[in-house]
């Protein structure tokens, strides 16, 4: 995850991604406009991204919203 993204600059933005990339894999985040906004360090934007990937089998889950807002929380 480090090498993906070296700009992740704090523990808590590296917890949060290193949990969205074994969730997802890493293949998602090497393609994502998430992984493009923390090299750019785009705080709010990343934020915005990261909330983005909530959906399941073609439809939204509860669960990945609160993973992810818990995981925006950290960026």
């Amino acid at each position: 995850m480090l090498a993906l993204c070296p700009g992740a600059d704090n523990t808590e933005r590296i917890a949060a991604l290193t949990d969205f990339a074994y969730n997802l894999g890493t293949t998602a985040l090497r393609g994502s406009t998430l992984r493009k906004r923390v090299n750019e360090q785009d705080w709010e934007a990343a934020r915005r991204e990261i909330l983005r990937w909530t959906r399941g089998g073609g439809r939204v889950l509860p669960g990945l919203v609160s993973r992810r807002r818990a995981e925006a929380a950290l960026i």
